[in-house]
């Protein structure tokens, strides 16, 4: 594996389209570092590094079955650890947009107790 592959798959870890975004949120959640990840996934580091630049999951039950299933093969990773990897990545993915879309103007104004009048 060369390390343009790798610098590319840490690169992908900000961006929720890709599984290495997935597994840097699980990481960053379980306070895992990189040997504990790979232990966690079964995985080598060149397999663990191709499989971060894999697309997400798709969301629906069959199709996200399917691509863990395809992924977890090919890259001879934990077919049910990469899916408890996957489905943490989409929940805080999802967690993300509703935040960000979420419009300014809707937001309640919060005072603080010095904001009260004396």
């Amino acid at each position: 594996m060369t390390d343009a592959v790798r610098t590319l798959a840490a690169r992908a870890g900000t961006d929720p389209h890709f599984l290495a975004f997935a597994v840097a949120e699980y990481a960053a959640a379980e306070g895992l570092d990189e040997a504990g990840v790979l232990a966690r996934l079964a995985a080598t580091p060149d397999g663990l590094a191709s499989a971060r630049l894999c697309r997400m999951p798709r969301p629906a039950p069959v199709g996200f079955n399917e691509d863990v299933d395809r992924i977890a093969a090919k890259f001879g990773l934990d077919r049910d650890a990469l899916a408890a990897v996957a489905k943490h990545g989409q929940v805080v993915a999802d967690l993300r947009r509703a935040v960000e879309d979420q419009p300014a103007e809707s937001a309640a104004p919060v005072l603080a107790a010095r904001d009260r009048p004396e």
